[in-house]
């Protein structure tokens, strides 16, 4: 006989990424004990799956997840690089751009494979793109709601981004602004100056085994400086995210009249 307790055979297991569960839970502000006891499940397993021990859960698991968490199964799966406020606006080769290594703001990398062709893989982190995603779905419902209720000037300030190829992509246009105001790797690229090229290495003053070694110690290096670097944009992603949500709160909640004039100069500013 089986066992009460066990799923149905038609709830099968799928990918779940503790990461990005972990992320999103702390972005809406609740722990992982209070998690659990929203959605009906045990608090080890949560934990489990947010510690990455569990790699798969099952489907109907991840769905209540999703619904509690406002954001794709999809993505919490891993299944999908992005969320969906980052997603369309990325710049694709086959629509004639032609990117270097990195591509824009440093959003995706893009490697040429075996095959040939390029592909795209995110480097953002799970805390960047939940604050990121859930800020931007909160500005643009809060300018189409005054879009459709007559506001001319959230007209206007829509069609002064409609220039060059971003004319039929303004929504894509202002959702890529706003992730700039909160990206760390943006602002880094503003105010900090590219790193010193490495003094010339006479590679003849090395054994083989020297210059292995010295190969391997700049590669750790660098790997923990980018380990680094994505904690911190995390950090500042989910702190200027909260920032800025909680500064335009009254007019998400059509409370207060947002300054078109002053917003559309804060993205045009962040275009340069």
């Amino acid at each position: 006989m089986p066992r009460k307790h066990r799923q149905k055979r038609d709830d099968p297991l799928v990918p779940i990424v503790g990461a990005r569960v972990r992320a999103a839970i702390e972005w809406k502000g609740l722990s992982v004990n209070r998690t659990a006891g929203l959605i009906k499940v045990s608090q080890q397993t949560l934990d489990s799956i947010v510690r990455g021990k569990t790699k798969r859960c099952y489907e109907a698991l991840r769905e209540k997840l999703a619904t509690l968490l406002a954001l794709p199964a999809a993505w919490l799966g891993g299944e999908i690089d992005l969320l969906p406020a980052l997603t369309p606006w990325l710049p694709l080769p086959e629509l004639g751009y032609q990117p270097p290594l990195w591509v824009d703001e440093n959003m995706r990398i893009v490697r040429p494979p075996v095959a040939g062709d390029l592909t795209q893989r995110t480097t953002l982190p799970p805390g960047y793109q939940v604050a990121a995603h859930d800020l931007c779905t909160k500005i643009v419902e809060a300018w189409k709601r005054d879009i459709d209720r007559g506001n001319s000037e959230a007209r206007a300030a829509l069609s002064r981004l409609a220039v060059g190829r971003w004319k039929d992509n303004t929504w894509k246009r202002a959702t890529m602004l706003v992730t700039r105001l909160v990206s760390a790797f943006w602002w880094r690229g503003l105010f900090l100056k590219p790193p010193a090229l490495p003094s010339s290495v006479d590679p003849s003053q090395f054994t083989d085994a020297e210059w292995r070694a010295l190969g391997e110690k700049m590669m750790i290096q660098n790997q923990r400086r980018a380990v680094e670097e994505l904690e911190t944009d995390d950090e500042f992603a989910v702190a200027a995210a909260s920032a800025l949500s909680t500064t335009l709160r009254s007019w998400f909640a059509g409370e207060r009249e947002l300054n078109y004039e002053s917003f559309i100069a804060v993205l045009e500013w962040a275009s340069s």
